[in-house]
């Protein structure tokens, strides 16, 4: 038994999987000629047609000439291609390092890091963050919960004037 199942070791398979691998490796003449034999070992009319499709797979593959198996030109491409990005990047990044500094934005919102337009639901949610990073009650060392106490007063007050500058 075990020598049968070493000589046909898709003897398992139904004929429709035999079929969808056929359809999946149809430019591969070694697996289309496995799928064959396979097929040959088996009775009734489906088991037929099926060898008779893959016998013209593989005669398909004898006449398509063979594809280039080096990768050569393709990594090629790829390395040129990111060569390419890389110049991009690097042209962007000058531009960036020459440009005059951004004076940080006015207003209470740049203190935060949000812009005026931000929607009320993230100025809620930046205003919770700072809370939880920063309240006193969270801190363990004295040294560390003064700065957070000046840290939470301070971004409090921030959070307090962009309130009152969205109004009621």
């Amino acid at each position: 038994m075990a020598a049968s199942t070493a000589e046909r070791p898709l003897r398992e398979w139904p004929l429709e999987q035999l079929a969808e691998q056929a359809a999946l490796h149809a430019r591969d003449a070694r697996a289309l000629a496995t799928l064959a034999q396979e097929a040959r070992h088996r009775r009734g009319p489906r088991a037929k047609a099926l060898e008779a499709r893959l016998a013209a797979m593989i005669a398909a593959c004898a006449a398509a000439p063979v594809p280039a198996l080096d990768p050569a030109p393709r990594w090629r491409a790829m390395l040129a291609a990111a060569a390419r990005e890389i110049t991009t990047l690097r042209a962007r990044l000058a531009a960036l390092e020459n440009a005059p500094p951004v004076a940080a934005e006015a207003g209470p919102h740049g203190r935060v890091h949000l812009t005026p337009d931000a929607p009320a639901w993230l100025v809620t949610e930046v205003r919770r963050a700072y809370r939880r990073r920063y309240h006193p009650d969270t801190a363990t060392e004295q040294q560390n919960r003064r700065r957070s106490e000046e840290v939470f007063k301070r971004a409090e007050a921030v959070f307090e004037a962009i309130e009152r500058m969205r109004g009621p």
